[in-house]
């Protein structure tokens, strides 16, 4: 995500998840979009409409043998999916959406749909290279959203340069 989408972090009580969500996507503007859900998600068709944006939608359990067909995407949305796979089968998605099919990506999680053996924690999503973005509460629910950028991914370090360097006349010189 672009710095607009880092500046809006992890307490969004004041918008609901649509309003967020489609912030995001005016923030990045993708030309093609994924979504992976088992339940279509009506705002990513209608801001497709309006921006001219070619959306691809898999609403299936096993959503492999569809992204095998598929290309790359400026943005894929993984939506209602995580609740009901087992961990093997949702890390294996998340990391086959981020390596082969994207550089951006946006997982919605809903923690309480899940049944217990299969509920993802905050540590599952950020070993998997996701950054939480915001939680929504809405009464009795519960709904997280995590975004992956891989132009963001690894940030600079600030002691990462020549001024921390040993020999700071050979930095950027030689690669070992």
């Amino acid at each position: 995500m672009n710095n607009t989408a880092e500046q809006i972090d992890t307490a969004a009580t004041s918008s609901s998840p649509h309003q967020h969500l489609a912030a995001l996507l005016d923030s990045q503007m993708p030309k093609s979009l994924l979504s992976v859900s088992m339940n279509p998600i009506p705002l990513l068709k209608q801001w497709c409409d309006k921006h001219d944006c070619a959306l691809t939608e898999i609403a299936e359990l096993d959503p492999f043998s569809q992204l095998a067909d598929t290309q790359r995407f400026d943005l894929v949305v993984v939506a209602d999916q995580l609740e009901y796979m087992n961990r093997h089968h949702g890390e294996e998605l998340l990391g086959l959406v981020r390596n082969l099919h994207s550089n951006a990506m946006l997982v919605l999680y809903q923690p309480a749909i899940a049944p217990s053996k299969l509920r993802w924690a905050l540590s599952d999503f950020l070993g998997m290279g996701l950054r939480k973005q915001a939680t929504f509460n809405d009464s009795n629910r519960e709904m997280s959203l995590y975004s992956y950028d891989l132009d963001n991914y690894n940030f600079t370090r600030s002691w990462n340069n020549a001024r921390f360097w040993a020999n700071p006349e050979n930095w950027g010189k030689y690669w070992w």
